[in-house]
C-alpha cells in the first residue's frame, strides 16, 4: 500500500468526527437487523417531538463516540424534513460556546441558546447575522447588565463588541463570566422570563418563514468532565441545572439537552435517554451476531474490503472480529484501533504489531483504574446492572463512565457491562472470580 492510499485511509478514520446524514461513512445503525442499539434513537426522538403541540425537553446522553452526535445531525434533518415536523432545527456545539472544563450555570447555557437561535433565524431570513446581532438581545441583555452592575461596564469586564461577544467573552474569562452569574442569580425571575419572551418571539419569526416552529438541539454537554482537580465540581453544576427535569432550562420551543453520561448514576437526574453501544453479545454473554456485522459494516464504510485485506491479510476477517470484540461495540474504539492499525508499516500487520495497539489501551485502562473500584467494577461484571449503594459508589460510577470503563447496552432492558480491557486487569480478574464463586 503507497503513502497517498494509507494516508487517504487514516484521514477517513478520525476517531473524534461527527458524520454528517449525507457522508457515506454514515451507517444508519439504527435501521440495520438485529436492533443493536435497542432503539431507532432517531425515530424515537422525532416522534416524541413531532407528534406533539407542547413544547418537550429531552435529556440524552452516551459516551463520547458512542454515535450520538451523529445521529444528532441526522435528527436535525429529519426534524427540518417538509413531510415531517418541518421544524426550523438550531444545533449547537457546546464545545464552541462554553467552557466546558469548569462548573456551568443557567446563565451561560441559556445565552448560549439565544446567541445561536437568533444567529440561525437571521441567517433563514436572508438577513446579515453579524450586522443584525447588534440589534438583537444579547446587546440588550449586555446594556441591562451593565446598568444594573455597574462594575461589569468598567474595564476589568468590559466587552469588545458588547452584546454579540458575550457568549464568546463568558467562555474564555472566568471572572466575567462569574460576575454575570451573580448578576443574574439575583435577578433570575425576570431574566428566565426574558429569555421565554425571546424564544417565543423567535419562534414566530420561524413560522413566518414557513415552519412550524423550532427546535434547538444542544449537542456536546456530555463532554463536560473537568479536569483532575475539579472534575467532582463540574460534575455537581450539572447535576444541579439538569436536576428535577431541568426547570431553568424549558423553553417554549421544543429543546434537547446532552448530558454527561455519569449524570445517570446521580438520583436527582430522571428520565435521561441513554444511548448504548452496539451489542455483540447478549446480556448472558451468548454472541449476538447482528451486532457483529453491524460494526464490521461501519468499518466498512472507512476501508473497503479489498484494501482491509492487503492491510491484514488472508485472515483479515478472523483479525477484524477480535478487533470488534476487543472493541465492546464502542464505535470510537474501533475507528481509533483502525487509525493505529495504519500507522503500522508492514503488510499484512504482523499480529504482535496489533498486539502491542491493543496493549497500549490495556495499559491506560489498568493507569487509569485504581484498586479502590474493583469490588464495585467486579459487581457491574456479575450484575450487569449499576449497583449505588452508597456515596463511594456513586463517585467510582462517575469516574466510570466518564472514562468509557463501562458500557451500556440495550435488549428488552438495560445492562451494563466493563470495557474488555479491563477484564484483565488481574487484581480484578481475581475480585470476579470471588464473587461469581459467591465468596
Amino acid at each position: 500500500m503507497d503513502f497517498d492510499t494509507r494516508k487517504k485511509y487514516y484521514n477517513l478514520c478520525k476517531p473524534t468526527e461527527p458524520l454528517a446524514p449525507g457522508d457515506p461513512r454514515n451507517l444508519p445503525i439504527d435501521e440495520l437487523d438485529g436492533a443493536v442499539r435497542g432503539w431507532h434513537w432517531v425515530d424515537r426522538f422525532a416522534k416524541k417531538i413531532g407528534m406533539v403541540e407542547e413544547p418537550v425537553l429531552e435529556l440524552f446522553t452516551g459516551l463520547p463516540g458512542s454515535g450520538k452526535s451523529t445521529e444528532l445531525r441526522r435528527l436535525s434533518a429529519r426534524l427540518s424534513d417538509k413531510k415531517g415536523a418541518h421544524l426550523l432545527p438550531v444545533l449547537i456545539d457546546a464545545e464552541e460556546v462554553i467552557d466546558l472544563t469548569n462548573p456551568i450555570d443557567v446563565p451561560d447555557i441559556l445565552a448560549a441558546i439565544l446567541h445561536e437561535t437568533e444567529k440561525c433565524v437571521l441567517i433563514h431570513e436572508g438577513r446579515n447575522s453579524d450586522q443584525a446581532l447588534q440589534e438583537g438581545y444579547l446587546t440588550r441583555f449586555w446594556h441591562w447588565l451593565t446598568t444594573t452592575d455597574v462594575a461589569i461596564g468598567q474595564a476589568g469586564f468590559s466587552v469588545p463588541g458588547g452584546g454579540p461577544n458575550l457568549v464568546a467573552e463568558m467562555k474564555t474569562r472566568p471572572s466575567l463570566r462569574k460576575r454575570v452569574r451573580e448578576t443574574v442569580a439575583a435577578h433570575l425571575s425576570g431574566f428566565l422570563g426574558e429569555v421565554e419572551d425571546e424564544m417565543s418571539l423567535l419562534d414566530r419569526r420561524a413560522r413566518d418563514l414557513g415552519y412550524r416552529g423550532l427546535v434547538v438541539i444542544f449537542d456536546s454537554l456530555e463532554k463536560l468532565r473537568g479536569i483532575s482537580t475539579n472534575w467532582k465540581d463540574v460534575l455537581d453544576s450539572a447535576e444541579e441545572i439538569f436536576a428535577a427535569n431541568a426547570p431553568h432550562l424549558r423553553l417554549p420551543v421544543h429543546v434537547i439537552y446532552t448530558v454527561p453520561a455519569a449524570l445517570v448514576a446521580r438520583a436527582r437526574i430522571a428520565n435521561v435517554e441513554f444511548m448504548p453501544m452496539i451489542k455483540l453479545q447478549t446480556r448472558e454473554g451468548e454472541p449476538f451476531e447482528p451486532g457483529m456485522e453491524a460494526a464490521r459494516e461501519l468499518i466498512r464504510r472507512r476501508i473497503p474490503d479489498d484494501v482491509l485485506g492487503e492491510l491484514f491479510g488472508p485472515d483479515a476477517e478472523v483479525r477484524l472480529a477480535k478487533l470488534i470484540r476487543w472493541s465492546g461495540g464502542y464505535p470510537r474504539e474501533i475507528v481509533r484501533l483502525l487509525r493505529e492499525v495504519l500507522l503500522l508499516s508492514e503488510e499484512p500487520v504482523p499480529d504482535e504489531d496489533v498486539e502491542r495497539i491493543l496493549g497500549e489501551v490495556r495499559s491506560s485502562y489498568r493507569m487509569m483504574v485504581s484498586s479502590d473500584a474493583f469490588e464495585w467494577l467486579a459487581r457491574v461484571s456479575v450484575e450487569r446492572f449499576l449497583t449505588l449503594e452508597n456515596d463511594d459508589h456513586r463517585q467510582v460510577a462517575d469516574r466510570m463512565l466518564q472514562n468509557n470503563a463501562v458500557l451500556r447496552y440495550l435488549n428488552q432492558e438495560s445492562w451494563f457491562d466493563l470495557h474488555p480491557a479491563l477484564y484483565e486487569i488481574p487484581g480484578l480478574q481475581k475480585v470476579i472470580a470471588r464473587m461469581k464463586s459467591g465468596g
